[in-house]
């Protein structure tokens, strides 16, 4: 079957000028926690004191400038397991794209794993391995269809662009980040 990237495209395109723009734009990270469903993950999360650790957690993290990417990932992941006792690949993921890199952090989440399963073989891995064999299977995945995803970022760029009344800057979908968006859109809304 055919893939409609234009139809996820514009989907994510929605999702961003609804919430997330607006997330990023205040740097919100409460927000973010709330939107991406994780803020549960993260017991007391309403008490300033529980705030202000979590932020110190996060930080001493992503400050870390001497850290790679897959560092951060990897000692995040562990702060979060000796602090709240929890294996929280996926919000570790969440925070790190919305604190860190939007193009260095891939997006784990539960039914992008299972739609992903269907295109690519993934390990039964743990921890942080788990996350790292889900982001190489993720980027095979994305290096098949980026060629697709481009053009139909183009084509509804240019149809919103001939639209009457749509004067919106379109150019946050030419970064790279947000056509890896459309894939997961596509991972999150496949059966």
């Amino acid at each position: 079957m055919a893939i409609t990237w234009e139809l996820q495209v514009i989907k994510y395109y929605q999702q961003y000028k609804e919430i997330e723009k607006q997330l990023i734009d205040n740097n919100d990270l409460f927000g973010a926690l709330a939107h991406f469903r994780i803020a549960r993950n993260f017991s007391g999360i309403r008490e300033q004191d529980n705030k202000n650790e979590l932020v110190a957690i996060i930080n001493s993290v992503t400050f870390n400038k001497s850290l790679t990417s897959r560092d951060k990932y990897t000692e995040l992941l562990d702060k979060f397991r000796k602090r709240y006792k929890k294996e929280l690949i996926s919000a570790t993921s969440k925070i790190l794209w919305f604190t860190d890199s939007k193009q260095d952090f891939i997006i784990y989440d539960t039914l992008a794993v299972a739609n992903l399963r269907k295109h690519k073989a993934l390990t039964d891995a743990e921890g942080d391995s788990k996350y790292f064999d889900f982001c190489d299977k993720w980027r095979e995945f994305f290096a098949e269809h980026q060629h697709d995803i481009i053009q139909a970022v183009e084509r509804t760029k240019a149809f919103y662009q001939k639209s009457p009344h749509f004067e919106e800057r379109l150019c946050v979908m030419d970064e790279h980040w947000f056509r890896m968006r459309v894939l997961d859109m596509y991972l999150w809304n496949s059966n």
